[in-house]
């Protein structure tokens, strides 16, 4: 950690302490923007965090938690790409040894999902707010996917996207099944209880109408997802990524056999990272 917060790291930090030093060396001036010094503290935060856990056989103290959940989820373009079926560059560059990088579409960071980034993400999810931080940012930007594509798409096309996200979803479903099983059954239902009220609830600054679909794409995936979250409990967050992609659908016309298609390769894609989170957590 020490090498991560460099000058403003102190060995007699409270927790609280380093979880402000943490956000002050990781976090841009505006949500989601970082330069490459920022984004390599980030890399030397979740490594020293995921070393300390196997070095510790622990977890991670409870003032800990929320802030560096808030901070995975201001990198949520890399996080979803770490989580998802990770692009080669992401993979290339997820070693420890290798750098955060800039292209021509921004500065990027990666880590081992299996090694690092699970265990901590598992760590943090202990606080149910700080679980739902994390999934809000990948279901943030899995609608940011959906908006974005064309629906002139078929086979493949038409379901990448979406199966990108369902690969992040998933693996956060299977963190959630193992953290809910390490609890007695009284506090796994507590636990779940508040991860779906912080993923029904409308964020601060958010409107509380659903908007248009042509007004704001992404924001109206996102608040139909709440209010499914809201009607339907834990269901919504098992078929999240199908459902949105169903939303998306609706939205811009796209009907037949390609999208039935396309939506069980989706759900399946889901349900097998958060078998594969589970076997990696045990």
């Amino acid at each position: 950690m020490e090498k991560a917060l460099g000058d403003r790291y102190d060995k007699g930090m409270t927790c609280a302490d380093l979880g402000a030093a943490v956000k002050a060396v990781t976090l841009g001036k505006q949500p989601g923007e970082h330069s490459l010094r920022q984004a390599q503290a980030m890399k030397d935060v979740v490594l020293a965090v995921a070393d300390g856990l196997d070095e510790d056989g622990g977890g991670l103290d409870q003032g800990l938690r929320l802030p560096l959940a808030e901070v995975l989820a201001d990198y949520r373009v890399d996080l979803r790409e770490n989580m998802g079926l990770t692009p080669v560059d992401y993979v290339r560059n997820g070693i420890a040894s290798k750098p955060a990088w800039e292209d021509e579409t921004g500065v990027h960071v990666s880590v081992n999902w299996r090694t690092a980034l699970l265990p901590v993400v598992r760590a943090v999810s202990e606080d149910p707010d700080a679980y739902a931080v994390v999934r809000e940012a990948v279901t943030r930007q899995a609608a940011e996917a959906l908006a974005a594509m064309k629906p002139d798409g078929t086979g493949n096309t038409l379901s990448a996207p979406a199966a990108h996200s369902a690969w992040a979803l998933g693996n956060l479903d299977g963190v959630a099944a193992d953290v809910v099983s390490s609890l007695k059954s009284d506090r796994g239902r507590e636990w779940q209880a508040a991860v779906l009220a912080d993923l029904s609830r409308t964020g601060e600054g958010e409107k509380t109408a659903v908007p248009a679909f042509a007004e704001d794409a992404a924001d109206y995936l996102v608040a139909r997802w709440r209010g499914d979250v809201a009607a339907e409990g834990a269901e919504a967050l098992e078929r999240q990524a199908a459902s949105m992609f169903g939303e998306w659908c609706d939205a811009v016309g796209v009907t037949g056999t390609d999208r039935e298609e396309a939506a069980e390769r989706i759900e399946r894609g889901q349900r097998a990272a958060g078998r594969g989170a589970l076997t990696d957590l045990d």
